[in-house]
């Protein structure tokens, strides 16, 4: 049935390119189907944003589950074998993510949303300032690939750039790193404060009451990573109590049809929200750059090298 090679099968559509990445190393189908009892037991791969956990018990080769998306906590890490590899597709859509951070940013240091209501108000004369990003401090929870290119623009506005790691640790050079221990010193020194942290059984509610209450009344917060490493009630309640304060959020506890749950937040003049798009929903471009990350991942594995990051159920479960 497969003429040697390995079986993927995938949950989403592959570009051009990613098939032909593939090719040389498997046979790929698609996980979609109804008619996929024979095919099911052959699974060495899955490529996936989620996956359909029914047909999990019934692959017992698999070997690896390659995510498309960079956030791997949408996966029913409790069904997963201990012994499958999981990798993230961390990198594939950094940029559309920093640039969507940025264009939070610069909003409100500029209450571009607040003139811009005024004016459809028919409102010319200026009831705010703008404020300056060069010169002041960014904190960046979290310098994946998604943190590091939004310390990498902070630099071209000349700011300094203060971040917080797993490990205290960064390849890239900022003017300050430290470990979970430091995140009191990164909120209380910070003027804009990016989240960008994975969302794992450790770092969830991170930024709860305590840790707000560190942050300057009159800070931004940016969250780009998952709704949930911020306390959603504690969040509500500094903002009732700091309208100085200013939140940007494109991630939300409640999505589609239970947003209205978290229309509250949309309430507060201070706060701009976007449905989740920041990853370059709609981009073509993106989309396919995601693609093709993923399969050179499982190519790369298939070859027999280790596929590049690879993250661990024990940060899950």
């Amino acid at each position: 049935m497969t003429g040697g090679k390995s079986v993927v099968l995938t949950y989403v559509d592959l570009t051009d390119e990613a098939r032909r990445t593939l090719e040389p190393y498997a046979e790929v189908y698609d996980g979609r189907r109804d008619d996929l009892g024979d095919i099911l037991p052959l699974v060495e791969v899955i490529i996936c944003f989620k996956l359909d956990v029914n047909h999990l018990s019934k692959m017992k080769n698999l070997r690896l589950i390659q995510s498309v998306a960079a956030g791997v906590d949408a996966l029913p890490w409790d069904r997963i074998p201990d012994d499958v590899i999981v990798c993230s597709n961390a990198g594939s859509n950094d940029s559309a993510v920093a640039e969507h951070a940025w264009a939070f940013i610069l909003s409100l240091v500029k209450n571009l949303h607040i003139h811009t209501r005024n004016m459809k108000e028919n409102r010319y004369t200026p009831t705010v300032g703008v404020g300056l990003i060069e010169g002041r401090t960014i904190g960046i929870i979290g310098l994946g690939a998604i943190g590091r290119r939004i310390a990498e623009i902070a630099k071209a506005f000349r700011m300094r750039v203060l971040a917080v790691t797993r490990s205290g640790k960064s390849s890239f050079e900022c003017d300050f790193i430290g470990g979970p221990e430091s995140i009191d010193k990164v909120l209380e020194e910070s003027d804009v404060v990016v989240v960008a942290t994975p969302l794992t059984k450790h770092t969830r509610n991170m930024i709860n009451k305590e840790k707000l209450r560190k942050m300057k009344k009159n800070a931004i917060l940016v969250n780009i990573a998952r709704a949930a490493v911020i306390h959603r009630e504690d969040l509500l309640e500094f903002l009732r109590e700091n309208p100085e304060f200013r939140l940007a959020s494109d991630v939300w506890w409640n999505t589609n049809e239970r947003f209205h749950e978290d229309y509250e937040f949309m309430k507060f003049p201070n706060v701009l929200g976007t449905p989740w798009i920041a990853g370059g929903l709609g981009n073509d471009e993106v989309w396919r750059n995601m693609v093709n990350k993923a399969a050179e991942n499982v190519a790369r594995f298939l070859k027999g090298e280790k596929p590049l990051n690879i993250v661990y159920k024990s940060d899950y479960v």
